[in-house]
């Protein structure tokens, strides 16, 4: 006889006590322990494919992120209000100096790194090639940005008259170490932009695009060269936390005039978000098929527990206890089952995700050059992060309970004596 019949004394009073529903209700589940574990075992291994996989795909994006925008952008940049659509060498920020020290006082900011960016003919010998130049203050890009210590050879700028050339603008110029590099340009104000640099370092970021036209060389020489006064064109920032750097820029839009545009990294650089958002929704997509599955899966398996314990239910409604404290009794079975396959699920995940947290999972060499392209290391490591670690569980504590409701719906029309004469 069913455990439930425990209750009888009290059902017949007309009340059934929670606590007696909830005991029932756990008891209940060791009766058919095969089926019991496999339902388990069928959740376990779905939050932890889904916490595990979500982990992964998480950490990865802020690796994504961080490389990305660590490599050249930075976090945040602030430019003039024009200057993202149209690039005119005149759009500058002026009086960059009361800028640039009001962008420093701003919560958050780490460092700040002023550029004058500008496109101009470089000639060495008789080859000549374009290439943009780049006028930084290298010290504040080495606390920025890293593409700036992606050094082939030769050493970074020191002194002026000096500049790095991308390796690959390097090549085409038939220039090395000690040769120097003619520039010729437009200036602010129509004229001739003519300077001489000395070559002193080669760059090498992997990055073709970069390797192929950067020269870079000190803010002072590019600014008197090209005829701007106190003006550059971007202020490239790097804020101590990525997650919130949408706080510094609304902080900065706030202090900085209107003439001035402060765009976040997601703005600078599109087309990343664009992907981490494709990969997010396919990823949900996977995620949902596992899922799916695995509810089917229990409802499949409450359906049998309902036919399978008809007369029992029979019993259970002649000596008068109510459908709905039926229905209730099947749907404790039901989050006892889920909260077992959660926690042995988040249990697993857990554990698998700190270990590859330390080691990482190694991409391969035939990977590295894939990596690089999409601003990723060459290991894999996951993310602890309360997304990965609560939508699987949300999902499967949910979809249990439904997949649990939908057979017992048949309890609500269920007669005592047909119950009691179904074949158990």
């Amino acid at each position: 006889m069913s455990e439930a019949v425990v209750g009888q004394t009290d059902v017949r009073t007309g009340g059934v006590h929670g606590f007696l529903i909830v005991r029932i209700g756990w008891r209940n589940l060791w009766r058919n322990r095969r089926r019991t574990f496999l339902t388990t075992g069928g959740i376990a291994f779905a939050v932890f494919l889904v916490v595990s996989f979500m982990a992964l795909q998480l950490g990865q994006y802020d690796v994504m992120e961080e490389n990305a925008t660590s490599l050249l952008t930075g976090h945040v940049q602030v430019q003039h209000a024009h200057y993202p659509e149209d690039s005119r060498f005149e759009e500058t920020i002026e009086h960059a100096s009361q800028v640039l020290e009001t962008v420093r006082a701003t919560p958050g900011v780490v460092a700040v790194a002023p550029r004058v960016e500008a496109f101009a003919l470089t000639s060495v010998n008789e080859r000549s090639f374009g290439a943009q130049v780049l006028g930084v203050d290298i010290a504040a890009e080495q606390q920025t940005v890293r593409f700036v210590r992606m050094l082939a050879s030769g050493h970074t700028l020191q002194g002026p008259q000096e500049a790095v050339l991308g390796t690959v603008l390097a090549k085409n110029l038939g220039a090395s170490l000690g040769d120097e590099v003619v520039v010729l340009g437009a200036g602010k104000e129509g004229g001739v932009a003519a300077l001489v640099f000395t070559v002193v370092g080669l760059l090498e970021t992997g990055m073709a695009d970069l390797d192929r036209a950067l020269l870079l060389a000190p803010l002072p020489e590019v600014q008197a060269g090209f005829g701007l006064d106190d003006e550059v064109h971007t202020l490239a920032i790097r804020v101590d936390d990525l997650h919130r750097s949408q706080q510094v820029v609304r902080r900065l839009r706030a202090a900085l005039p209107a003439t001035l545009t402060v765009r976040n990294w997601d703005q600078v650089l599109p087309e990343l978000r664009q992907g981490i958002e494709v990969d997010k929704m396919g990823g949900r997509i996977m995620y949902g098929i596992i899922m799916a599955l695995v509810v089917f899966s229990a409802i499949n398996s409450f359906i049998m527990t309902v036919f399978e314990r008809t007369r029992e239910f029979g019993m259970l409604l002649a000596i008068g206890m109510r459908p709905g404290h039926i229905m209730g009794m099947i749907q404790w079975e039901a989050l006892f089952v889920s909260l077992l396959g959660i926690a042995i699920g988040l249990a697993l995940a857990s554990g698998l995700t700190l270990w590859l947290m330390n080691v990482g999972i190694y991409l391969g060499e035939g990977m590295q050059e894939y990596a690089r392209q999409f601003y990723m290391p060459d290991r894999m490591y996951p993310a602890f992060s309360w997304e990965a670690m609560t939508v699987a569980p949300l999902v499967m504590l949910v979809g249990t309970q439904i997949a649990a409701l939908l057979p017992s719906l048949r309890i609500r029309r269920l007669k005592a004596a047909d119950a009691l004469r179904a074949e158990g």
